[in-house]
């Protein structure tokens, strides 16, 4: 039996008993009610932001002001799917039929097919994290990197360079176009005729939007190659480097363990297998508290705009929960650390092998039970 090594949790780790999933549930249930008012609000603000950042990147004169607004456009779409994250949840308002237009509404910027993201977020990230099936940032065993090809070796370093040059790359390859944008095989049959239509909707909007791009030069004085750059090229990849970086470090520390074997993962806390960054409050709200994470695990039904009241709750209770506050010597440090992973001796690695921490896991008495993890899911 193994349970978390309760050393090194962050600042002011609580040293309370362990409290059960189901309490800790019920201790969070009073964040669980969506606002109409807000999450509308939130989406159609996101929109607006988003569109003013494309017209900005078309029709303002200076080249330096079109480059910020093309940046900008990019977070404005990391945004977005943060709502469309919370609708796939049924969080976001508290209409399911709003829910879903709103949700597949905000995912198209950033070409996600929504019925993809409901199998691959609620029928596989949320049952198994961190655990035996693929997902985003799944580290390697030493033998399983030593097997792969000198070219993949080489990419899987660019992956995890210590300066986090590789994130975009990443997420574009090794997610977006296996997993987030046309069903492949192995999507089950009862996701597949609703992926192939959302899939046809993004293609439809992808090729309706580089016109409009294109055509820049008919409607304004920027060119189509600068449009199609700013207004398209850019954001997409903005918006990948910050949804794989994001990732990376909701579920990548030195002190968050990953498993094979699904028993022993079904031991630990699922507050434990996840990071709470700590950011200043006001850039948690403009990211719509996206790094308050380990209690969207616990309480998948909390809306993005209540996490961070209901994150301080989680901090207060749990003894398992792995906070850390935000600073560019953490950033490095995660990266340099978190390598390779040893799924026998639960601990990371770096490329040649060598342990760049202590055991996260130690034997123990059987850990308490706890409730079977709910993820809500909006309608298919």
């Amino acid at each position: 039996m193994i349970e978390v090594q309760r050393i090194s949790r962050g600042e002011n780790a609580p040293v309370q008993a362990p409290i059960s999933r189901a309490d800790l549930q019920r201790a969070l249930r009073e964040f669980t009610t969506p606002s109409l008012f807000w999450g509308t609000a939130l989406a159609l603000a996101d929109l607006a932001q988003y569109a003013g950042a494309i017209a900005g990147v078309l029709w303002l004169p200076w080249l330096g002001a079109k480059i910020a607004c093309s940046i900008f456009a990019g977070l404005k779409i990391a945004n977005l799917a943060t709502l469309g994250h919370d609708a796939a949840h049924g969080s976001l308002t508290p209409s399911a039929a709003l829910n879903r237009v709103l949700g597949i509404v905000v995912f198209v910027p950033g070409l996600t097919n929504w019925a993809l993201w409901i199998y691959e977020h609620h029928k596989r990230h949320h049952p198994y994290t961190n655990g035996e099936l693929v997902d985003t940032y799944t580290p390697l065993s030493k033998a399983e990197y030593d097997a792969l090809p000198s070219w993949h070796r080489a990419l899987e370093r660019l992956h995890r360079n210590p300066l986090g040059l590789g994130f975009g790359l990443y997420y574009i390859v090794e997610r977006w176009w296996e997993v987030k944008l046309l069903p492949r095989a192995g999507v089950p049959e009862k996701f597949r005729a609703s992926a192939w239509r959302h899939f046809a909707l993004l293609m439809a909007y992808l090729g309706a939007f580089l016109a409009v791009l294109a055509g820049a030069p008919l409607y304004s004085a920027t060119g189509s190659a600068t449009a199609l750059l700013l207004g398209f090229a850019v954001p997409f990849y903005v918006w990948m480097e910050l949804m794989s970086g994001s990732l990376y470090f909701q579920h990548t520390d030195p002190a968050i363990p990953w498993f094979k074997s699904e028993t022993d993962r079904r031991r630990i806390p699922v507050e434990a297998l996840t990071l709470h960054l700590k950011f200043p409050l006001w850039f948690s709200r403009y990211m719509h508290h996206v790094y308050d994470h380990p209690v969207h695990h616990v309480q998948p039904a909390i809306p993005c705009y209540r996490l961070h009241e209901a994150q301080l709750v989680l901090n207060r209770l749990s003894p398992d929960h792995v906070s850390r506050r935000f600073t560019l010597g953490l950033f490095w440090d995660t990266l340099r650390r978190c390598k390779l992973y040893d799924y026998h001796g639960h601990r990371w690695l770096d490329f040649d092998g060598k342990p760049t921490g202590e055991p996260i896991l130690r034997q123990a008495a059987p850990a308490r039970q706890r409730a079977h993890e709910v993820v809500l899911t909006a309608a298919e």
